[in-house]
């Protein structure tokens, strides 16, 4: 095999195991435990953590072989919807997915082990659920949103159990994140209605129409500007207040918009456009060591100097 396969192969794996979206797990993952889970645990101490690091690669790990078997499940309704990235994704033969997702799962449940007994119990369960997910469960209209939700949160709950250290403020950026997924997989059943009914997959738009489907959106939009507008209330997010300055004005703006989105091509920007707001919204974490109050006084106190 030269050169080129190699690579070609590497980068088809890296399409199917969504590479772009687990860097931004990680990156979600270390900052959420620096700033929001142990804001008070010095952050050289906390990355140099082997119980923390190896929690986040069990996810990881588990995320990656989650996206496989969903791959290896889904690929004739992703020609369809992908057709270019299914090609790329077909560089890689479906035995070749399958003793990879066995590997990702194996060295998965071995890291887990060495950590912790509830570790293991914890992966072992979400392994299976991930895989009950394609197997089953994403064929079913609603049900499959919230069941796939819970998958996406999971790897916060493993930081959750490790660092037990709940509060409402954690509660409050969970339920948003949560919404915003919610929000984010229905928009996308809206752009694929296409393959989801030549597939006879049953998504909400289809088995309960659009117009439900889009107060289905605007209720979840408005319960997350009502935290977003809770979240600006308190004086403990630093200066990541901004962000949801941000993002209540974008959903207020949606909510106005969204009746009259009509076409496929909309409907993907739409979801972009979500997919964009939790990007943005996990960056934004480090701005919560930033207190606004503080960035004013050292802008004064520059100004004084200059003048």
């Amino acid at each position: 095999m030269n050169t080129q396969k190699i690579i070609l192969k590497i980068i088809a794996l890296f399409s199917v195991i969504r590479g772009y979206n687990l860097i931004v797990l990680i990156l979600a993952q270390y900052l959420a435990a620096l700033f929001i889970f142990a804001p008070n645990v010095g952050h050289r101490q906390l990355l140099t953590n082997p119980r923390l690091d190896g929690i986040i690669l069990c996810s990881i790990l588990c995320v990656a072989a989650g996206y496989i078997i969903n791959n290896f499940y889904d690929l004739e309704k992703d020609e369809l919807k992908r057709p270019l990235q299914v090609y790329l994704q077909k560089q890689v033969s479906q035995g070749f997915k399958l003793t990879v997702y066995i590997i990702l799962n194996a060295a998965a449940l071995i890291i887990a082990a060495l950590i912790s007994w509830k570790v293991f119990i914890f992966f072992l369960v979400y392994q299976f659920l991930v895989w009950y997910y394609s197997h089953k469960i994403n064929r079913f209209a609603l049900i499959k949103n919230f069941y796939l939700v819970i998958i996406r949160v999971m790897p916060f709950f493993a930081l959750l159990v490790y660092f037990d250290n709940f509060s409402f403020q954690l509660a409050l950026h969970a339920t948003f994140l949560t919404i915003l997924f919610l929000i984010t997989d229905i928009v996308k059943d809206l752009s694929s209605q296409k393959a989801d009914l030549i597939y006879n997959y049953d998504s909400i738009p289809i088995k309960y129409g659009i117009d439900f489907t889009k107060v289905l959106v605007t209720s979840l939009l408005l319960i997350d500007i009502i935290i977003g507008f809770i979240i600006i209330s308190k004086d403990d997010v630093g200066a990541m207040k901004y962000f949801f300055v941000v993002a209540n004005i974008s959903f207020i703006i949606i909510l106005l918009l969204i009746w009259r989105l009509k076409t496929t091509q909309e409907y993907k920007i739409l979801h972009y456009f979500f997919k964009g707001m939790i990007v943005a919204g996990v960056f934004s974490i480090v701005l919560i060591e930033i207190n606004p109050l503080t960035l004013q006084t050292i802008a004064q106190n520059f100004n004084r100097r200059i003048n």
